[in-house]
């Protein structure tokens, strides 16, 4: 049975060849029901509001026009706000009665397992057509505001906007449509190049597509709403995003977050010793570099290119009585090196001793057979045999725990 968020293969292939990287387009309610609900974002914004002090620049709220830096946690909205109404009419009743504008990044994050579940699940049969992109993220647009406050402007990203509460309407233009000394930013007024433009408009349930080269700005008639945007960087490159992937290895090398280094001497000829420890600790044994890169592509494949991902709650135990089958849309990846078995899923991967044992394991799981758990730990007694188990049993623990097998 095809998962209840995906589009079949043939309506990707129709897709890609007619709109992707070619015109935008919009997806009506594609599901019997909604993949996010509004009370899902709501929440969702509350969680956000509870780490922006720890990453600021993944929220902007902007009331009346006025950029909310302090306090957020007073202006954003609440649990007990409950919806987006009442949220606004909170704000009138504090003497805030100017236009709303919520925007958070990497909004997956908050917005849980389940979505991201299912934002994979839409998300599968594209990707394989088109590849997992460099990078990808959800962010989140919410309030009552006229037109989107960047203004006109082009995202480095295809995007998917998927409508949650109110109508979503963008205008549009070609890229070759408007021409501008910034290549992101498009002018501000706009109305000189109304006549080039387009709009689309979708309602809740409705996924509205546009390519990276397509100039938009949001505009709305007034009232409370939210979306989602889905942004697909395939532009990027690889290598550059398995980079950004590294910041663990860059402790190890430079010890915190503090150049080694800290100054290169004018007169002095000799290389600073820091620098030579350094370079020491970056070359490390041979192979380091190529496990990593490995390690980083593996990530970012079975993340879907998501760096911030929600873990699967509720995913901790493993009984030998009961069985597991691989989830269709969670790819299990392994790799060997040397003598060790890397193994990732859900964006994150783990290293184990190799036995052709464990591939074999692997392999039957990956095939989508249900499969009992006291059946793949095996039998056997002696110290090889207990060392084998605690290796099948750890894998096994770490590929429910990241959602990639399923308990039966």
């Amino acid at each position: 049975m095809r998962p209840e968020f995906s589009l079949d293969k043939a309506y990707w292939r129709a897709f890609t060849k007619t709109y992707w990287n070619r015109r935008p387009t919009v997806i009506r309610a594609p599901f019997p029901r909604p993949i996010v609900t509004p009370g899902d974002v709501l929440r969702g914004v509350v969680a956000a509001g509870r780490h922006a002090g720890l990453s600021g620049e993944d929220l902007e709220l902007r009331i009346g026009g006025r950029r909310i830096v302090l306090d957020l946690n007073r202006w954003l909205p609440r649990a007990k706000d409950a919806t987006l109404e009442r949220y606004l009419e909170r704000l009138k009743g504090a003497g805030e009665g100017g236009q709303v504008f919520v925007k958070v990044k990497q909004f997956q994050r908050d917005l849980g397992w389940t979505f991201y579940s299912r934002l994979r699940q839409f998300l599968q049969g594209l990707y394989e057509i088109t590849g997992v992109p460099s990078q990808a993220g959800v962010e989140l647009f919410l309030g009552s505001y006229a037109r989107t406050p960047t203004g006109v402007h082009r995202d480095e990203a295809d995007v998917f906007c998927i409508v949650v509460e109110g109508r979503k309407k963008f205008r549009l233009w070609p890229g070759e449509a408007i021409r501008s000394s910034a290549p992101m930013h498009g002018p501000a007024p706009y109305e000189n190049y109304l006549k080039r433009s387009f709009c689309l408009e979708g309602g809740p349930g409705d996924i509205i597509y546009w390519p990276s080269s397509y100039w938009h700005v949001a505009e709305s008639e007034g009232g409370m709403g939210s979306s989602l945007s889905v942004l697909l960087f395939y532009g990027e490159s690889v290598f550059a995003a398995l980079t950004k992937n590294m910041g663990e290895w860059y402790r190890e090398i430079g010890g915190d977050e503090r150049d080694p280094v800290g100054s290169l001497p004018l007169s002095n000829l000799h290389v600073p010793r820091e620098l030579v420890l350094t370079a020491q600790r970056a070359e490390g044994r041979p192979g380091r570099l190529t496990e990593r890169l490995m390690r980083s592509w593996m990530e970012l494949i079975t993340g879907y290119g998501f760096m911030r991902i929600p873990r699967a709650r509720g995913r901790t135990g493993l009984r030998t009585d009961k069985k597991v089958r691989a989830s269709p849309v969670s790819p299990i990846l392994q790799w060997k090196l040397n003598g060790d078995l890397v193994i990732s899923a859900n964006g994150r991967s783990i290293s184990v001793a190799y036995d052709r044992a464990i591939v074999r394991m692997l392999g039957r799981v990956s095939r989508g057979a249900v499969c009992e758990v006291a059946e793949l730990l095996g039998a056997g007694s002696g110290k090889s045999q207990r060392l084998l188990r605690q290796g099948l049993r750890r894998i096994l623990k770490f590929l429910v725990e990241e959602g990639a097998l399923e308990l039966g």
